[in-house]
């Protein structure tokens, strides 16, 4: 059985790139457009397997009945990904995103979840699924709906795993919401502007240090910082972990910054699982985000061998 289990959205993506963001009302050229496997649990899941190997990793989510479910199930299955635990709802379309990417390759996400919505508590409790998390050594959980989220992360610390949780866009519903399920974490992952919406603060290390303050629990806060790197913050302290510097690299430019964020977040969960002690796994889960963002796709997320060879370029270079 996967030693890693992904909860969240699987979402095909449809990418548009353009030199800048359009203002309202404002029409802009489109330079190009491409169509690719996405969803931030199967990002993360790819991102994962990369570094870990085949069937090490497995994902947990919904889908509908059509032609995007059967692309979906078919490519995860070649990246290595056990699609055992993806259920179908017949009533739903597979979820869909639409991600527009500047000329600065940053980006902005237009979410369809569709399908996604349907992962319910009740799918927690199915037999193979209790199975599988009791089999598996880290639980990640993306963005499955609140309740559903909440409930297995309290039936995962019942079983002593290693739980992740990267909210995303359930950060909406504010800290107060979250905050009951932070403290059976072992890992709350955000980026600046989830860290935002739970602390209206724009400053990501004080919003990391001011969520980490209010949990009275052993849970990590890590926040992603972008070209800055990112910051782990636990029981009042603090600690930045530097990025891989791409300005100094003859071999990479920033193409897409979509998907960059999964694969810190895949490429976290499986160091940790090989036994890197969390500023090592940090460090290189930076590595392997910087490494996405030369990449279109947005499940371009490197292998093993790549973050290992960029890792000690860098460590040469300093």
């Amino acid at each position: 059985m996967p030693k890693v289990l992904v909860w969240g959205a699987i979402n095909w993506d449809t990418t548009l790139f353009v030199d800048r963001f359009a203002r309202p009302g404002e029409e802009v050229r489109v330079v190009k457009v491409i169509s690719v496997p996405g969803g931030k649990a199967a990002n993360t899941a790819v991102a994962a397997v990369k570094i870990l190997g085949t069937n090490e990793v497995g994902i947990i989510g919904m889908l509908g009945v059509d032609g995007i479910a059967k692309s979906q199930i078919e490519i995860l299955r070649k990246e290595g990904v056990d699609t055992s635990l993806i259920f179908h709802h017949e009533g739903m379309l597979s979820g869909q995103a639409y991600v527009i990417v500047d000329g600065k390759g940053e980006n902005l996400i237009l979410s369809h979840q569709a399908a996604n919505l349907a992962i319910t508590p009740e799918v927690v409790s199915k037999p193979n699924v209790l199975s599988a998390i009791e089999d598996s050594d880290t639980i990640i959980v993306i963005d499955p709906p609140l309740e559903t989220a909440g409930s297995l992360i309290t039936y995962a610390r019942r079983l002593g795993k290693r739980i992740i949780w990267s909210p995303a866009i359930l950060t909406t519903h504010g800290l107060s919401a979250v905050q009951k399920y932070v403290i059976n974490l072992d890992y709350l992952i955000l980026n600046q502007q989830e860290a935002k919406s739970l602390t209206s603060m724009d400053d990501g290390v004080h919003a990391c240090r001011t969520i980490s303050g209010s949990i009275s629990s052993r849970t990590a806060v890590v926040v992603t910082l972008g070209n800055e790197g990112c910051v782990l913050c636990t029981k009042g302290n603090s600690m930045i972990i530097p990025p891989l510097d791409l300005a100094s690299s003859s071999y990479l430019k920033i193409v897409s910054t979509a998907g960059a964020g999964d694969t810190f977040v895949g490429a976290f969960g499986a160091f940790k699982l090989k036994g890197f002690e969390d500023t090592k796994a940090l460090y290189l889960a930076n590595i392997a985000a910087a490494i996405k963002t030369s990449r279109e796709d947005t499940r371009g997320s490197p292998t093993f061998e790549e973050i290992k060879r960029y890792a000690n370029d860098q460590n040469r270079a300093s």
